[in-house]
């Protein structure tokens, strides 16, 4: 039997090539879409909002009616 000796010698530890181009730009188009997001839901959530609101059912919780 013949060896082979590029898979017998372990005095080589492999190194890894790192992530792919593409892997990378998903990555972070998700992390800004996430920030993109965000930043819309903070800037836009008191975007006609009226507060306190006018329409709002107010009841005293201590006359409610009992629950059966």
């Amino acid at each position: 039997m013949i060896e082979n000796q590029e898979y017998i010698d372990f005095s080589h530890v492999p190194e890894s090539r790192g992530l792919g181009k593409s892997i990378q730009f998903v990555l972070y188009s998700g992390i800004l879409a996430i920030f993109v997001i965000g930043g819309f839901a903070a800037f836009l959530s008191g975007y006609n909002h009226m507060w306190p609101s006018n329409h709002t059912l107010r009841m005293d919780l201590g006359k409610m009616p009992p629950i059966h």
